[in-house]
């Protein structure tokens, strides 16, 4: 008996109304689902971090060879498929499934799509090519409330690469910006545009957060930890951030929040 031959659908589903990619985009809602038109959103990525321009898209099994190295880490762009073959259960036939990324607001997930491949800026351990950071929908939903609470003299742990330093930098609340990071590549590899940018408004320290003096500052940003909600789990930055917040100053963890109980009082 031959085997019956599964492709791949060439479009969306028909249920899906593909809306352009914007920073402001509103969640919608814990099990639903939103979807972005593929061009929009890479013109996007291409405006945030302008060196994806010229590279090379490639599966993570040739990051090696066609991405940058930078360290220990390798960066490079990955294709998201709009559809991949996928059981619900071990034993079952693959069968299509539309591809979707993980959204997050507080406590609630939801899904973002795109109407055609996309490809998404990685930064992954040379050792193990899973992404370590990465510019997808979930890291703009989640680091907006930061950027929006920093005023005044500001710093961020961890540079990641690069969005959220950058539109800490363009609001005119901010007078200057330090980044403490611990790996001096990555500081210098992402933190070169930066610097042309914006000049003497900002500070890169190559050392450990968690060493790091934050009485000056009157907002600190900590974005360390590979999965969102980690921060809550993190005790020695949780006393970090009750030593900052004691003295009246701001102090936000990247999903801090996201495991805390609703109160109904």
């Amino acid at each position: 008996m031959k085997s019956k031959t599964v492709e791949l659908p060439t479009k969306i589903s028909k249920y899906e109304k593909p809306i352009p990619f914007d920073e402001k985009f509103k969640h919608p809602g814990g099990g639903g689902a939103i979807t972005f038109t593929a061009k929009s959103f890479q013109k996007w990525i291409e405006k945030a971090m302008p060196i994806t321009k010229s590279m090379k898209p490639c599966h993570h099994t040739q990051a090696k060879n066609d991405g940058i190295i930078i360290g220990e880490y390798v960066f490079y762009l990955r294709p998201y498929p709009t559809w991949h073959m996928a059981s619900p259960f071990v034993f079952f036939t693959l069968r299509p499934t539309r591809t979707g990324l993980q959204i997050y607001n507080r406590t609630t997930v939801a899904i973002a799509r795109f109407d055609a491949v996309v490809n998404i800026p990685i930064l992954a351990s040379q050792s193990i090519l899973e992404p370590w950071m990465s510019l997808t929908p979930n890291e703009v939903l989640t680091l907006r409330n930061s950027v929006r609470r920093s005023k005044g003299n500001v710093a961020i742990a961890g540079l990641g690469l690069g969005w959220l330093a950058r539109k800490v930098l363009e609001r005119k609340q901010v007078t200057h910006l330090t980044i403490v990071e611990k790996c001096d590549c990555v500081a210098d590899f992402f933190g070169k545009s930066l610097i042309e940018d914006f000049g003497d408004r900002l500070t890169i320290v190559h050392g450990d957060a968690y060493d790091f003096d934050w009485s000056p500052f009157d907002v600190s940003l900590w974005d360390v930890w590979q999965g969102y909600g980690e921060a809550q789990d993190d005790y020695e930055f949780q006393g970090i951030r009750r030593d900052i917040e004691s003295t009246g100053k701001i102090c936000i963890g990247w999903g801090q929040n996201v495991f805390r109980e609703t109160s109904y009082n």
